[in-house]
């Protein structure tokens, strides 16, 4: 493209020998410009540990998921998270894909990015979940086509979280699980080829089950694995996830459950994320005192934090008056611990 430039103006019967260096010169800034900005775009792109790094600490919401949920959404929510001190938005999503779910996506994620709240928009995929077939499985791949498009040119900053959590008939079914993530991968890069794509495994995506993912063939190095453990909360009988007292033996079981994690992460080098931990039964008897919430949120926000493993907490629901707008004063002091959590004293 320069030869061609050079000898049209070699040719120009007017143009002296100075305004031809002057041209050049022009020409060449003009490239270099054009060149610093490709380079800057690549910037943008963030890779999977320095994205892990700033995820820090966040919440599941509903803003795009419940009837309610979408109609009390609005910016002074994303401003209130962030002036607490969280650092993203786990965004569940449950509907089809339409023109007005994509329309209020783009608002929240306009909003996130604006108020410097990192928005991951995760799929619920309910029909695939309770019926793992060829036909269920290519309609979660055409959501996260559909979803992909739309915000290609989007904030790198936005992540896809393809499936919420691996429940029902798809627990038992891993073979076609990774066959998701396969092809929901390669249609996802074909519009945002580095953009952060988290995956998660089986039986409502325990760590114990990472080992059994294949890295996708088009994950171009920007996959990040998402795990969880107690998403509804601790139980004071359950043995899984038993927390009473705060016993050595309970927070060997959170110990543990981690430990898996870290292994699994450093064996592999793909970093990963908690999407949902709950500090009390909130959903299932909400029997645990606002001191024994406080003692069990500041155990696992410590053992995660000292093993950098970011977080999300389930959920906006349970802390968040989105109708009024404000925080929920009685579990107040729960959210301010596990942001406030002084980890390494």
């Amino acid at each position: 493209m320069k030869i061609v430039f050079l000898s049209r103006f070699n040719n120009t019967p007017n143009m002296t020998g100075y305004h031809q260096i002057i041209f050049i010169l022009f020409f060449i800034a003009s490239c270099t410009s054009q060149n610093i900005e490709v380079i800057d775009r690549k910037r943008d792109i963030i890779p999977p540990k320095e994205y892990q790094k700033i995820l820090k600490k966040g919440m599941d919401v509903d803003w795009a998921k419940t009837k309610q949920g979408i109609e009390y959404y609005n910016e002074k929510a994303v401003i209130d998270f962030k002036n607490i001190g969280l650092s993203h938005v786990r965004i569940r999503v449950m509907n089809e894909i339409d023109n007005d779910l994509l329309s209020h996506l783009d608002r929240i994620v306009h909003d996130c990015i604006k108020n410097n709240l990192i928005p991951i928009i995760a799929y619920q995929g309910n029909e695939f979940k309770e019926n793992p077939n060829e036909e269920t499985l290519q309609k979660v791949v055409d959501w996260w086509s559909k979803v992909a498009n739309h915000f290609q040119s989007a904030d790198s900053k936005l992540s896809f979280d393809i499936i919420i959590e691996v429940t029902d008939a798809l627990n038992h079914k891993g073979d076609i699980l990774n066959i998701l993530y396969e092809k929901a991968v390669s249609r996802i890069r074909e519009t945002n080829p580095g953009r952060i794509i988290f995956i998660s495994p089986r039986l409502r995506s325990s760590p114990e089950y990472l080992e059994e993912l294949k890295e996708p063939s088009k994950s171009n190095g920007f996959l990040m694995a998402e795990w969880h453990f107690y998403a509804s909360g601790p139980s004071k009988t359950k043995s899984k996830k038993q927390w009473t007292t705060g016993t050595e033996a309970e927070k060997n079981l959170i110990r543990k459950i981690i430990k898996t994690a870290v292994e699994w992460q450093e064996k592999t080098k793909i970093p990963t994320w908690v999407g949902a931990w709950m500090p009390g039964n909130y959903n299932k008897g909400d029997d645990y005192s606002i001191q024994e919430q406080l003692k069990f949120a500041e155990f696992v926000t410590c053992e995660l934090t000292k093993n950098n493993i970011p977080f999300a907490i389930n959920s906006d629901t349970k802390f968040y008056d989105r109708i009024n707008s404000k925080w929920i004063k009685s579990r107040l002091p729960v959210l301010k611990k596990i942001i406030s959590a002084n980890c390494f004293k």
